[in-house]
C-alpha cells in the first residue's frame, strides 16, 4: 500500500476525529485503497467492508438495516461488476448480519463454528422472518434457511482470491460468541469486529451476550499484534491501530474504576448509579453505562453470566414514537401507559415490509420478551408484530 495514502487516509481521520465525535447522517462508501472500500455507517451504526477480487466481492458484514444493506449493495456495483460471492460475518448481530439474505443465494456465510449453531438452531419464526426481510428475495429463499448457505471454521481461515489475502481471526474465550476480525496483511486494512469502538461506547452486557471486557481486552491486544495501518471499526470512523489502543485503554480504565468500587465494597446498585467513562467527551452510547458497570462487577467477581428468566408477553395499542427507523419505538397501550419495543433481527412482521415502513398512529399487537429483574434500557424484544393504519 502506497504511503502517501496510508497517510492520507489517516490524517483525515484525526482531523476529522475531534470535530465529529460520530460518523455523519448518511452512511459512506469510502475507498481505503484499491478495490477495498469501508461502508461506514451513519450516526456510529455498524460499519461494513468490501474487497473486490476477480473471483468476486468479499464483504465484511451487511449494513445497519434494510435500507443501508440495499444502498450498500448498489454502491459495491458502482465499482465493479464483479458479484458477491462470500459474506464474512464479524458478528453475530442483527446490524452486522441482518442483510445477508439480500445476497442470497449466490454467496456463501463464513462464519465462525460458534455462529453456526446459532443458525442452525434458529425457531421456525425467526427462519420466516429471516426469508421475509428483503421482499424482493422472499421467493428465492422460500424454502431456504441460514445455515444452508453458511460455511464455519474454528480460529484461524485465510481466502487468497485474484492475487488478494483475506486473513479471518478468532481469539479463543468462552465469551466470545464467534466474533471475526478480517486482516488484509498487504494493505494493512482490518476490520476489527466487535472489539473495535471508536467515539462510541461497547455495548456490553451483564448476561454476556455480547462478550466481556475481559474477552475485548484479549482480542484488541491480539489485533494491534497485528500492527494494522487503517482500523474499521464495528462502529465510528475509520481510523489508524490508535482505534484499538484507544480501546485497550478505555477497557483497562473501566475496570479499574469497579475494582476500586469494589475495594471500597460499593454496593451493586450503587455502582451501576455512579460509574460513567465521561472523560470519552463527545462518545455516544452513554446508556451502556449501566451494563458495563454490572458485567465488569460480575467479571471482577468471578461470578459468570448472569441468567435471566425470560417470559412471552403480549402487547396491543398505537405507535407514538419511533427512533432510528423503527428500530425503537414506543406504543400507547391505553390510559396513558406506555410500552417501549426493540426491533431485533428475529422479530416477524406482519402487515409491513420492515420495520422502516412504521408509523406514528399506527396500531400494533405484538407479542415480545421480558427479562426478568434486568433493565429493559433499549426496550422490549419483540418476537412477533401485527401492524395495521
Amino acid at each position: 500500500m502506497p504511503r502517501l495514502l496510508i497517510a492520507a487516509v489517516l490524517a483525515l481521520s484525526a482531523a476529522l476525529a475531534p470535530a465529529f465525535a460520530v460518523t455523519g447522517d448518511k452512511a459512506e462508501f469510502v475507498k481505503l485503497v484499491d478495490d477495498v472500500y469501508a461502508y461506514v455507517g451513519k450516526k456510529n451504526d455498524a460499519n461494513a467492508m468490501a474487497i473486490v477480487t476477480s473471483q468476486g466481492v468479499v464483504i465484511v458484514d451487511t449494513g445497519n438495516n434494510q435500507p443501508d444493506t440495499r444502498d450498500f449493495a448498489a454502491k459495491i456495483k458502482g465499482v465493479t461488476d464483479q458479484p458477491v460471492r462470500w459474506i464474512v460475518v464479524s458478528q453475530n448481530h442483527g446490524d452486522h448480519i441482518g442483510g445477508a439474505p439480500y445476497f442470497l443465494p449466490g454467496a456463501t456465510l463464513i462464519v465462525h463454528e460458534r455462529v453456526l449453531k446459532d443458525l442452525e438452531g434458529m425457531k421456525p419464526y425467526q427462519i420466516k422472518s429471516w426469508r421475509k426481510r428483503f421482499p424482493e428475495r422472499e421467493a428465492a429463499l422460500a424454502n431456504a434457511a441460514p445455515a444452508d448457505f453458511a460455511m464455519a471454521f474454528s480460529d484461524r481461515m485465510t481466502l487468497s482470491l485474484g492475487g488478494k489475502r483475506v486473513e479471518l481471526y478468532y481469539v479463543d474465550d468462552p465469551y466470545n460468541i464467534g466474533d471475526v476480525a478480517v486482516f488484509l496483511p498487504d494493505s494493512g486494512i482490518m476490520h476489527a469486529a466487535f472489539a473495535g469502538y471508536n467515539t462510541r461506547h461497547p455495548d456490553i452486557r451483564p448476561d454476556y451476550s455480547h462478550g466481556t471486557t475481559w474477552g475485548m481486552i484479549k482480542q484488541t491486544e491480539a489485533y494491534i499484534a497485528l500492527k494494522p495501518k487503517i482500523v474499521v471499526p464495528a462502529h465510528g470512523p475509520v481510523g489508524g491501530v490508535g482505534v484499538l489502543e484507544n480501546m485497550l485503554d478505555y477497557l483497562v480504565s473501566a475496570r479499574q474504576k469497579v475494582r476500586a468500587m469494589i475495594d471500597k465494597n460499593t454496593p451493586l446498585p450503587e455502582i451501576v448509579k455512579t460509574f460513567n467513562m465521561n472523560e470519552y467527551a463527545g462518545w455516544d452510547r452513554g446508556s451502556h453505562f449501566e451494563w458495563m458497570a454490572e458485567t465488569i462487577y460480575r467479571e471482577l467477581r468471578g461470578e459468570g453470566p448472569l441468567v435471566i428468566p425470560t417470559v412471552e408477553k403480549n402487547t396491543a395499542g398505537t405507535i407514538t414514537r419511533i427512533a432510528e427507523e423503527g428500530r425503537f419505538f414506543a406504543v400507547d397501550t391505553g390510559g396513558g401507559a406506555e410500552i417501549r419495543l426493540r426491533v431485533g433481527t428475529d422479530t416477524n412482521f406482519e402487515g409491513v415490509a420492515d420495520r422502516t415502513k412504521l408509523a406514528v398512529g399506527q396500531h400494533l399487537t405484538a407479542s415480545y420478551e421480558v427479562k426478568e429483574g434486568f433493565n429493559p434500557a433499549l426496550g422490549y424484544d419483540i418476537i412477533e408484530a401485527v401492524v395495521t393504519p
